[in-house]
């Protein structure tokens, strides 16, 4: 009986100031409102680039020239 208060003890009161060292609720509330504010800008930054995504575009899309071949030499420029 002895052994198991001194073994319990210490785990107990390790774990009462391991659940006594949390934010308090001040720092709690202030912590939620800026994770509330970055995921909000998230998700307006996500709907935007979706927005703009399903946009119709107004770019012309031209095919692309041939290319013409090159001329072929003239046996004038080959013979020295």
């Amino acid at each position: 009986m002895f052994i198991m208060k001194k073994i319990l003890s210490p785990v107990f009161i390790f774990i009462l100031i391991l659940t006594s060292c949390g934010p308090a609720a001040e720092n709690r509330q202030m912590m939620h409102e800026r994770a509330k504010v970055f995921q909000d800008s998230i998700a307006n930054m996500i709907r935007a680039s979706m927005a703009e995504a399903s946009a119709p575009s107004n770019v012309v899309v031209m095919p692309a020239p041939t290319p013409t071949a090159a001329p072929a030499p003239t046996p004038a420029a080959k013979a020295k």
